[in-house]
């Protein structure tokens, strides 16, 4: 049955705050501890989580305003279960966070904190709402009015987190995918298939791949996939609601090509969708190759944060987690779309140039929002001829082109080309004629027909346009984003992650 948690707020004798001298209660007012406690503990609505309970009259739940608490400290502090619980029993700052103030109260188990996880988590599955993000955006709302913070310019980055998973290689997933789908099956397929699998069930997949020969290989592969269609079969005529049957059909869909006479053909490694199956113990878990670094089952966490010189202290107002192939101008679309809902202005966003783009473009264009990369997404010419951005531009209020001045200062108008998205431009002879760069650095050529013009997309255009409007003061207002997702990672030692699962991830970050 649930209940909310009230007592924090009523004063006990018996509270070790007490025992402390004056000074010592002073100083215990100025640390985190007590800042948690006012700016989060105190502000988390527990009736959104009444949802996780049971209307009959029973036993009360314990606090939910703790155990949510508990997640929090968790992840920003970096510890264990077993590590944090120890604090909780022991350590006075932590229960002074949690609102524990009676040192003689007995205090939860850890097993209640694993039934709360599972319930969030069969929640979000089931509802599709992450109620540890609710309670993100809730008491970050909170706060921001309480401080009075401006949100209008904010800043935006994302960084790419690993799940907590092996590396495996193709042959790995593939072994690792068989002895799962084995351990899941009906008793009377268990039997059937135990000869044909034995190979590839003796052991880890690491150890069963040691055993076998770099030059047998892609035998095994092919092997292992015609083996895999065979058992996805049985599996489908003795149970086709079988929760293992949609892994065997991923992995088969992803990793070889099936014709409809049932032959199986391995797929090339190019053939492969990033967005395919990294293991099956974390199924949401993708692959991104990023900066040239490879990023094997993991996911992206995209970051907002206010900005504006007059705040006082800037606070982190929305973050987004998603397998890490969904590219940043879709989770720029999320975070905007979010926070226009919670009622949250707007008005710009420093970014890298992950997010420019026509994507990006369009993105801030439908939200009303000035985006500001400090740099682009191409745009760069190459060779020896001027970019784009040293020709200046004139757009009317719809963004069509409507002139464009050289760098030497000749300006004329543009005409429509031959497609609708095309320009062209076409200068006098004279000047062209006594243009030093004519025919060299300058874009424009001598045309048969048309004499000195050139030819531009508008595309190019607008980007040419907002490359010239990159200030360098931008570089400094998102500069302090790096910091903030170094420190969102930094509790975990490495871009890996202790936990598995969107759901888990999202709770974490």
């Amino acid at each position: 049955m649930f209940c909310e948690n009230n007592q924090h707020l009523q004063e006990s004798f018996l509270s070790g705050v007490y025992a402390l001298s004056p000074a010592l209660q002073r100083r215990l007012q100025d640390t985190w501890a007590d800042t948690f406690y006012a700016e989060v503990f105190c502000r988390i609505a527990e009736s959104e989580f009444a949802v996780l309970y049971s209307t009959e009259v029973s036993r009360p739940n314990v606090a939910v305003n703790v155990l949510v608490s508990f997640e929090i400290l968790k992840s920003g502090l970096g510890l264990s279960d077993e590590g944090l619980y120890e604090r909780v029993c022991f350590d006075l700052l932590v229960r002074h966070a949690l609102g524990l103030r009676d040192l003689g109260e007995d205090v939860f188990t850890l097993r209640t904190v694993y039934n709360f996880r599972k319930r969030m988590r069969e929640y979000a599955t089931a509802t599709g709402t992450n109620l540890m993000q609710m309670v993100f955006e809730q008491v970050t709302d909170e706060q921001l009015a309480a401080l009075e913070l401006r949100t209008g310019l904010q800043r935006m980055d994302s960084t790419q987190v690993l799940s907590n998973l092996a590396q495996w290689s193709r042959l790995e997933l593939l072994v690792g995918v068989t002895q799962s789908v084995y351990r899941e099956l009906p008793e009377a397929l268990r039997e059937a298939w135990a000869e044909r699998l034995a190979l590839y069930l003796d052991g880890r997949p690491h150890q069963v791949c040691y055993r076998i020969r770099a030059s047998e290989e892609r035998q095994h592969l092919e092997t292992l996939g015609e083996r895999l269609y065979a058992l996805s079969q049985d599996l489908a005529a003795l149970d086709p609601e079988h929760a293992q049957l949609a892994l065997l059909k991923r992995v088969l869909e992803e990793q070889y090509a099936v014709s409809p006479e049932g032959e199986v053909r391995l797929q090339a490694g190019g053939e492969i969708s990033a967005q395919s199956l990294q293991s099956p113990h974390d199924p949401e878990a993708t692959y991104r190759k990023k900066g040239g670094k490879s990023y094997r089952g993991g996911y992206v966490a995209n970051v907002s944060e206010t900005a504006d010189p007059e705040n006082e202290v800037q606070l982190i107002t929305d973050v987004q987690v998603e397998p890490n192939h969904a590219d940043d101008t879709q989770l720029m679309d999320q975070a905007l779309t979010g926070q226009q809902e919670r009622g949250i202005e707007v008005t710009s966003v420093v970014t890298d140039g992950g997010y420019s783009g026509e994507l990006g473009d369009e993105v801030c264009e439908e939200h009303g929002v000035d985006l500001r990369p400090t740099r682009l997404r191409g745009g760069v010419s190459h060779g020896e001829q001027w970019g784009w951005d040293a020709y200046s531009w004139e757009v009317d209020a719809e963004g069509t082109p409507l002139r464009v001045t050289c760098p030497e200062g000749v300006t004329v108008d543009l005409e429509p080309g031959q497609s609708a998205e095309r320009s062209l431009a076409r200068f006098p002879q004279q000047s062209c004629e006594a243009c030093p760069f004519y025919g060299k650095q300058c874009r424009v050529k001598e045309r048969k027909t048309t004499g000195p013009t050139f030819y531009v997309t508008h595309r190019s255009i607008k980007v040419a346009r907002r490359r010239q409007r990159l200030c360098p003061e931008d570089a400094q207002l998102r500069a302090p984003v790096e910091a903030v997702m170094w420190e969102l990672k930094h509790p975990f030692g490495s871009n890996q992650l202790p936990v598995r699962g969107l759901t888990r991830v999202g709770t974490v970050l």
